[in-house]
């Protein structure tokens, strides 16, 4: 039997039409809850950034964004958890330049790749890391640390918490020339219970996570790794201001997404984020920990990543790190 030429139209409209409206009636971004994985534990300054981020995000976006700690390894647990993960928008990765920087000239191999597995979302926050020494020690300012740490036998100890806390430290160690011992954790709050214990001699905490305890002399600080003072503590001055020469050493906290994220869901989280970055309130809070905010578009990210990690490189010869 032949068809007219109105049948074999209406025929291929029909065809046609259950796509048309599939695309019509397809689900906006998000539709259920985002889970936000964060490399470093409760406490953290990471994890204190990405909690007050992703209530923004739900208030902006409409659906739940859920916090996942999954501390440990440097970052390397929750890199891979999220680097695997469905690159649909339901999982991302709030974490900093340990992960993404550091790593990378810390590692001779990593279960992720930094720049293929990861679609950049946007920047977030600048931070520098602070010179913290137990309570008891026997000296309380810069000069007196540096002729402690020079006749110290056996040597002091410094605890880390993140890369950039122990990058600190070691760069310390070779600006000056002196040792201690490297004593690591899986995050600051455990730190700075044995620095405040006079378990450990020194730590390189970040405001966000000490600033309390610093406001409160739970115990002393020295100077600051930026290239400047942090607002909320303008009475300590940066390691350069004391005499170490070329000590510049800042984190930042990003959001990242899996590579393959459509286009779209990235945008239309980069401009959530990035809106939530200039409200009075969220500015507020980021200078109140003592940091500054980074807004960045994913391109920009991209590009600001690619040349701290090239930053890192240099630093590790620096410090002498070893690579694991």
């Amino acid at each position: 039997m032949k068809l007219s030429a109105f049948n074999l139209i209406m025929a291929a409209m029909m065809c046609i039409g259950p796509v048309t409206t599939s695309r019509a009636q397809a689900p906006a971004y998000p539709n259920h809850p985002v889970t936000i994985v964060v490399p470093f534990p409760a406490g953290s300054a990471t994890d204190s950034v990405a909690r007050r981020v992703s209530e923004g995000l739900q208030r902006k976006l409409g659906q739940g964004f859920v916090i996942e700690n999954k501390a440990g390894a440097d970052g390397i647990i929750a890199s891979r958890q999220v680097a695997s993960a469905a690159a649909d928008g339901y999982t991302l990765l709030i974490t900093t330049n340990t992960t993404h920087s550091a790593n990378p000239s810390i590692y001779r191999q990593l279960p992720y790749d930094p720049k293929k597995d990861f679609a950049p979302v946007g920047g977030i926050i600048r931070i520098p890391f602070i010179l913290a020494i137990r309570p008891g020690f026997p000296a309380k300012d810069f000069a007196g640390f540096v002729k402690a740490a020079k006749e110290a036998s056996p040597s002091l100890s410094y605890g880390s918490g993140s890369m950039g806390s122990r990058a600190s430290a070691e760069l310390l160690k070779a600006r000056l020339g002196f040792d201690m011992t490297h004593v690591p954790y899986r995050g600051s709050p455990q730190a700075m219970t044995d620095l405040i214990g006079d378990r450990i001699d020194v730590f390189f905490p970040d405001p966000a996570s000490a600033l309390g305890m610093i406001q409160e002399k739970r115990f002393p600080v020295l100077a600051v790794t930026g290239p400047k003072r942090v607002p909320t503590l303008p009475d300590t001055p940066t390691l350069m201001e004391l005499g170490v020469p070329d000590f510049n050493i800042v984190a930042w906290v990003a959001a990242f997404a899996p590579a393959g994220t459509p286009q779209p869901i990235v945008q239309r989280l980069n401009g959530a984020l990035n809106e939530l970055l200039r409200e009075p309130d969220m500015i507020a809070f980021v200078n109140q920990i003592g940091s500054e905010i980074l807004a960045t578009t994913p391109a920009e990210l991209r590009a600001y990543v690619d040349e701290d990690a090239a930053r890192w490189v240099h630093l590790v010869e620096i410090a002498k790190i070893e690579k694991k």
